[in-house]
């Protein structure tokens, strides 16, 4: 848990293509602070190290399928009313340019040299897997409102500013949005208020769990 006037850093990333790259925020006390771009994997866990998170939160998948197109994970996310993208074994993307951002994520893992979470939700320093659309999906459920809205940077916006103390305009693309959303979800793994998906074989996927007192500042 949580300890009474301890200072806690959340670092969420977002990750893109070779040329897009990675896209960071970081959170204290679950109040914006900054903001990072690279395409250098190295340079974005240097940056991050900087502030000794207590937990790191990446929108890329941490595993690659054991086998077929999905991890249980994500299975049990899209059961729960949450699609995703769905992670092919290593072999199978490996014959796709598509799949380059997920490789992307792999080295990013690497360079940040976390500890995966491991389904415990007192395990910190750690580093979560999470997704901003399953995040904003996940704000809207609780609101009684299952279905996503048509723009989902719209989407990812109202729930930003709803769910963390944010000045929005300090983030000037979708991909920062996308980062500061994953910085949310680091925030609630340090708070234990999160819904854990998938295994130890497959990897977990966190989405914060959001209650009454999140809605409508």
């Amino acid at each position: 848990m949580a300890e009474l006037n301890a200072v806690f850093h959340a670092v969420g990333i977002d990750v893109g293509g070779l040329k897009k790259g990675y896209h960071a925020v970081v959170n204290i006390n679950q109040h914006y602070h900054a903001q990072f771009h690279s395409t250098d994997p190295q340079a974005i866990a240097q940056w991050a190290r900087q502030f000794h998170p207590t937990v790191s939160a990446v929108d890329a998948p941490c595993l690659f399928s054991r086998a077929g197109r999905s991890r249980s994970g994500e299975r049990a996310l899209v059961s729960n009313g949450l699609r995703c993208f769905y992670t092919p074994t290593r072999a199978m993307a490996e014959k796709s340019r598509f799949y380059d951002w997920v490789f992307n994520g792999e080295r990013l893992y690497q360079a940040l040299g976390l500890p995966l979470f491991n389904g415990l939700e007192s395990a910190q320093p750690c580093v979560i897997e999470t997704f901003p659309h399953g995040i904003a999906t996940a704000y809207q459920q609780s609101l009684g409102v299952p279905k996503a809205m048509d723009n989902k940077s719209a989407q990812r916006l109202k729930a930003l500013s709803n769910i963390a103390a944010y000045n929005t305009q300090q983030l000037n693309n979708i991909d920062l949005i996308d980062a500061a959303l994953c910085a949310v979800a680091a925030d609630y793994c340090i708070a234990n208020r999160i819904s854990i998906y998938g295994d130890s074989e497959d990897g977990y996927i966190v989405i914060p769990r959001f209650s009454s007192s999140t809605h409508e500042k």
